[in-house]
């Protein structure tokens, strides 16, 4: 009678814990730019918002975790296993995870010396 079971559940504990879920996870919420903050990005689900001084500049755009910058203007990155983050707009844009944990994410611009430091918004309840 047991037959079949457990298959749907192993599948769902396989595909939780890879390195991309976790980074997709940890990029969720508003992100302050320390050296500017009133810029903020603000990830929901597969799209980003980019906001300064609460208005929006860029919304919804569709984001999504790649090995490399292909189908962008930046075509010869080092392929890094999920460390890049690609928006699918009019003009794809690409940026590198330099750090990404609870409280700090630090991007790289393809071309730009200086990275984007953002720090986790946490609201104030």
């Amino acid at each position: 009678m047991k037959e079949g079971t457990s298959t749907k559940e192993s599948k769902i504990i396989d595909t939780v814990n890879t390195s991309r879920d976790k980074i997709y996870n940890q990029l969720q919420g508003t992100w302050v730019n320390t050296q500017s903050p009133l810029s903020t990005l603000s990830f929901n689900n597969n799209t980003v918002v980019n906001s300064y001084d609460g208005v929006v500049v860029k919304k919804n755009i569709e984001f999504s975790l790649q090995d490399s910058c292909a189908g962008t203007n930046f075509k010869d990155t080092p392929i890094q296993k999920d460390k890049y983050i690609v928006t699918t707009s009019a003009t794809p844009e690409c940026y590198y995870i330099v750090t990404l944990d609870k409280e700090n994410l630090i991007l790289g611009f393809w071309g730009v010396e200086e990275p984007l430091r953002f720090k986790k918004k946490t609201e104030n309840l």
